[in-house]
């Protein structure tokens, strides 16, 4: 298609090139060989960035080199060399780029069409491919090297700007005890939050949206096991102190502290999903989706790893793997926090020791990889009671066990849990009441 390749602005860039080699810099970041629809100047260009990274001159003896390896003739420079220089060569660039990538999706539509043309082709396998493609087609950009000087700026700047606010830029937990272990949660990073049932996995996940919206971060809950609205009442529950079932039968003691907590999470930076079980590539896709849309989203929950539908066709760690690397790659390319909640394994009920452990994770190899930090939930009360058949106290002793920290310390946060409101506080010191006998 003539609409797919522009020849004589890829020879009118090449030359621009020639005649001035520092308008590299302006095109370097995003143009590469493969945007040029000719190979012979695919070619030509790849030369030109190898002698530029190397710092040898570009010119013409020096290309010709390099050219006559692949066979390249030397009437494809000259009449390169006899081009007519342009300006606003970015300008020109860029409109390489785009034809580039239309002629990318375009292969993308070919290949679909043979495929679907195939009975035995799945429409998920078809999905995952052009899901693959696409995502090949974004990753596509030249990214210009930072040199250790400008990365050295980055570094001391982000110094400075914790020194100023007296601690790590990043997201707090709202748990000091937490909070003065790992400092805070920093863009990129893959939070595992890792329980046996009923420990408070989702109570874990209202302390740390609760706290992102009052630092102004938007928060995406990817809430995969419960409705939506239940989600919101634990959230409500949790910010106004009101108990959870006491919301549930509608009995309010205190209206204005509800309504305040049920106004402060009415807002678009809060977004909850709930449809249960989606594939791998249905939640990489409505995920990227928010983030495009709302730029303000900084935190996202999974909630749980358990709950995503698995193709089948491999080993179930080696599919968890893909899942993790799929949250991991979001996570850095958003330069934003991914929280996955994780089952623990049963074998934690058979130790008398019931603390949670990297072991206990399910699949753990492939999580231990990716993720940055790794929280175990763990409170004992919970076993206690379970024993001995009793409910459990308005307020119990909890602990947050940092099981891996890529950056830090791994020690145990000792916090308070208050099961009525579904909600981790920092320690509550519960007196102790002595009773004497007469």
């Amino acid at each position: 298609m003539e609409l797919l390749n522009n020849i004589n602005v890829e020879r009118s860039i090449l030359s621009s090139i020639l005649y001035d080699y520092t308008l590299l810099e302006d095109i370097n970041t995003f143009l590469n060989p493969n945007d040029f629809y000719l190979y012979v100047h695919q070619k030509i260009y790849k030369v030109i960035l190898e002698l530029y990274k190397n710092d040898i001159p570009i010119e013409e003896t020096f290309i010709l080199k390099k050219l006559k390896k692949d066979s390249i003739s030397e009437k494809a420079l000259l009449e390169i060399i006899a081009t007519t220089p342009i300006a606003n060569v970015q300008v020109y660039a860029l409109e390489i780029k785009e034809i580039s990538r239309k002629r990318q999706i375009n292969n993308i539509i070919n290949i679909i069409k043979k495929q679907l043309l195939e009975e035995t082709v799945l429409s998920d396998d078809l999905l995952l491919l052009i899901t693959k493609e696409v995502e090949q087609i974004e990753n596509d950009v030249a990214v210009k090297e930072n040199t250790t000087k400008e990365i050295l700026i980055e570094l001391k700047n982000d110094m400075e700007k914790a020194a100023l606010n007296g601690e790590i830029i990043g997201q707090k937990t709202g748990l000091k005890a937490l909070d003065n272990i790992i400092g805070a949660f920093e863009d990129g990073d893959l939070i595992v939050v890792a329980a046996r049932p009923s420990m408070g996995k989702t109570s874990f996940i209202s302390a740390i949206t609760n706290k992102s919206l009052e630092d102004g971060r938007g928060v995406l809950i990817e809430s995969l096991e419960m409705p939506a609205k239940k989600i919101l009442a634990r959230l409500i529950s949790a910010r106004s102190g009101e108990y959870l079932s006491d919301i549930k039968k509608g009995l309010i003691r205190n209206r204005t502290k509800f309504y305040e907590a049920a106004n402060f999470f009415a807002c678009e930076n809060l977004v909850i999903h709930d449809k249960t079980y989606p594939t791998i590539i249905q939640l990489q896709s409505r995920i990227k989706r928010v983030l495009k849309i709302n730029k303000n989203i900084k935190n996202i929950f999974i909630d749980h790893t358990g709950k995503i539908q698995l193709d089948g066709k491999t080993r179930e760690d080696i599919e968890i793997g893909y899942i993790t690397n799929m949250l991991k790659k979001i996570a850095r390319d958003f330069q934003i926090r991914v929280f996955l909640l994780q089952q623990l394994n049963r074998s934690v009920e058979t130790r008398d020791n019931k603390r949670p452990k990297l072991s206990d994770l399910k699949n753990s190899g492939n999580i231990e990889e990716d993720a940055d930090i790794v929280l175990g939930l763990y409170r004992e009360s919970y076993y206690k009671t379970k024993e001995k058949n009793e409910y459990e106290k308005d307020i119990e002793n909890a602990e947050i066990i940092v099981l891996k920290n890529r950056d830090g310390e791994t020690r145990t946060a000792k916090v308070s849990f208050e099961g009525k409101c579904a909600r981790f506080v920092d320690k509550i010191v519960v007196p102790v009441v002595i009773e004497y006998s007469n």
